[in-house]
């Protein structure tokens, strides 16, 4: 989805929007945004250069270019070759999203390994490696959408976006030949994009696209529409001016006039001029629009907010919550039966932007589900829409709509894809229970091998579609091959939790939120829960919890570790744990106690204020008599070594086994310390 401004968090800048009069350096082009002739210029650049370390950067800004302007296997490739030349770390988790993006999950997962090997601690990493593997099991087990290419509405240009209009007329963005100006987008070295419809044929099919009205098509980039109920009042996204100091994407609105046209749109200003707004999706009730935009007010890159119509004009705009926003960008919006559709790259997805489902309860968004294979797709996936389904297909089709993707295998680079929802009523869910295996089959601190099957593993299932209202279905228990099988119904959400003795219990989620009870057809659906092996009087060993000189606050990275603890100790709530603090040797014996007991109880406290029992929970600060390493009193130590000690070790009492604290292959430090 190179093409469109619309969807990344960056900024147009002044120079993007006219003709390319001189060539620069790459380095400049690619700061100007110029993707497609900086590529070009640091290919150049690239060859010539004799050294290393520079030509190890050029390899990384190329790799940029082709990111940005969503040339994904250029983009893996050079990524590649700049971590070949031992660039930044940034490159193999750069090249391992690319990897992702062009479907080679294993290698992918590969990549993501390595890179969390250098960055132990990084969140993203950890949510994209899981991400990635899940994506791999969507891609064996496709949901039973049917998905094919529009091709009476694509081109070989960039063709996204897609509204239902009045007499079933669609209206889409593209910058085909058609549309209107003569100047290059320096982004993408292609024309600007307009507004396009197109009309049914009466066969099922479009009729050849027209360009939107001139007074709302520019000689600037247009986009992302949206009308009220009687398509007399239109909101769209333009991005340029004749003011090149102010060249952020806005939303634009008009009106029809008594004649029937368009009246010259005016901007509507929710934020100061740095920031872009765009992708308005109106309410059916005209009320409320919906929209994405930058604002430093959010999460992170793009999030969806939602303003109000007054008698003034418009509400401060309202964030709809890190339930939907992430710190990737959330997009297109699009609302109807009570569900919102969105697009989103933050969201554990299968490699771009998946679009994703989500439920309000109450005044929140809640519960985004991803659509899955095959609406989603390595690719990016977003903009869907639903369409009325005929009377004639009613009998086997249950939804249809439009959604835009730029997978491999169309027209042109986005371009516009249908789908279909055939009718099924029988709904069953399969759960199968596993348990890891290990090289040596007595020591949980060996390498995984895999997984087997665990038999007469009892699964118990909630119903927690009304959140604080859950309700227990049954309880099974899994046949030699660790499997159960039952009937399930739509539109819920359910808690799965298995359990057997010497065994910790473990919860899966699973939603059928979408399945409709009135088809004939099955569905079957598969959850796999993995449960851990309680090792008695064996050491178990977890992430490290570390703690700066001298200092007894929870560090984000120990938060991390404290918040799986947190998940143990509730899906187990026999477990007693005692969590033991240890000092450096730096201060006297008796100080370095109260401090590590003062250690120890911040973790105690920090588990209780997550709702852990504290009768549930020991402190005990053990000072500096366990020193891990030679940084003994009076032996001269590095920050990190010293650190190494600054540790906090798990006990879980009950059960007689020991969890304590792995070294990480990096050890983060203060750095206001040295």
């Amino acid at each position: 989805m190179r093409r469109i401004f619309f969807l990344l968090s960056f900024t147009v800048f002044l120079s993007s929007c006219f003709l390319i009069q001189k060539i620069k350096d790459g380095e400049t082009l690619y700061e100007e945004k110029k993707f497609t002739v900086a590529a070009d210029k640091l290919k150049d650049e690239f060859d010539a250069e004799p050294e290393s370390t520079i030509k190890a950067r050029k390899a990384f800004l190329i790799a940029e270019c082709y990111r940005y302007s969503n040339q994904t296997i250029d983009a893996e490739r050079w990524y590649k070759t700049a971590q070949g030349l031992n660039y930044d770390a940034i490159a193999t988790y750069d090249y391992a999203i690319m990897l992702k993006a062009n479907g080679k999950y294993q290698e992918a997962i590969e990549q993501f390994n390595e890179y969390m090997q250098q960055n132990p601690f990084n969140d993203d990493a950890k949510k994209q490696l899981k991400s990635t593997q899940q994506a791999l099991d969507w891609q064996k087990n496709p949901s039973p959408f049917a998905v094919k290419n529009v091709e009476a509405l694509n081109s070989a240009a960039f063709d996204y976006g897609t509204v239902l209009y009045k007499d079933g007329a669609i209206i889409f963005t593209s910058d085909r030949t058609d549309a209107a100006g003569t100047q290059t987008y320096g982004w993408t070295g292609e024309k600007f994009s307009d507004l396009f419809y197109s009309q049914p044929d009466g066969s099922g099919s479009y009729k050849t696209p027209q360009p939107l009205s001139a007074v709302i098509n520019s000689k600037y980039n247009e986009g992302a529409v949206c009308f009220n109920k009687d398509f007399t009042e239109i909101f769209f996204t333009r991005c340029g001016t004749n003011n090149i100091t102010n060249d952020y994407c806005k939303i634009f609105r008009s009106t029809l006039n008594e004649l029937g046209e368009w009246n010259e749109p005016q901007a509507i200003p929710f934020y100061e001029d740095s920031t872009n707004v765009s992708q308005p999706f109106l309410s059916a009730s005209g009320n409320e629009l919906y929209f994405s935009s930058d604002t430093k007010e959010g999460f992170g890159g793009k999030d969806l907010f939602v303003v109000t119509r007054t008698a003034d004009g418009w509400s401060e705009p309202q964030n709809l919550g890190p339930n939907i926003n992430t710190t990737g960008d959330e997009v297109f919006p699009f609302i109807t039966e009570g569900k919102l559709y969105f697009s989103s790259n933050g969201q554990p997805g299968m490699g771009g932007l998946d679009i994703f489902s989500a439920t309000k309860v109450g005044k929140q968004w809640m519960n985004p589900v991803n659509l899955r294979s095959p609406i989603n797709s390595p690719a990016d996936d977003f903009g869907l829409i639903f369409l009325t389904v005929p009377e004639e297909k009613k009998k086997d089709v249950r939804q249809m709509g439009m959604f835009t993707s730029s997978r491999p295998g169309g027209k042109g680079n986005d371009d516009i894809y249908s789908f279909e929802l055939p009718r099924i009523k029988y709904y069953q869910l399969q759960v199968l229970v596993k348990e890891k295996t290990f090289e040596n089959p007595n020591d949980p601190n060996s390498a995984v091998t895999g997984t087997k099957f665990l038999s007469n593993a009892a699964v118990n299932v909630l119903d927690v579609t009304v959140v604080g209202k859950p309700d227990s279905l049954n309880k099974y228990m899994t046949d030699a091959q660790g499997k159960i099988t039952f009937a399930i119904q739509p539109e819920k959400l359910l808690k799965l939790t298995a359990s057997k003795n010497d065994y910790f219990s473990r919860s899966e989620n699973f939603s059928s939120l979408g399945f409709s009870s009135s088809d004939k057809d099955t569905l079957k659906e598969t959850v796999t829960i993995v449960l851990d092996k309680i090792y008695k009087n064996v050491q178990i060993t977890l992430s490290n919890i570390y703690y700066d000189y001298n200092k007894w606050n929870i560090r984000p990275d120990a938060a991390l570790v404290l918040d799986t603890l947190v998940t143990l100790l509730n899906e187990n709530p026999t477990v007693k744990v005692e969590l033991g603090s240890h000092t450096d040797s730096r201060g006297n014996a008796n100080f370095n106690i109260n401090l590590s007991q003062k250690r120890a109880q911040s973790c105690v406290d920090y588990l209780a204020a997550h709702g852990i029992d504290k009768a549930r929970l020991t402190a005990k600060g053990y000072g500096e008599t366990m020193i891990l390493n030679k940084c003994v009193s009076g032996v001269q130590c590095t920050e990190e070594e010293h650190q190494k000690n600054r540790r906090t070790t798990f006990k879980v009492t009950g059960e007689t086994m020991t969890i304590d604290s792995k070294e990480p292959e990096k050890i983060i430090v203060d750095p206001n310390r040295r």
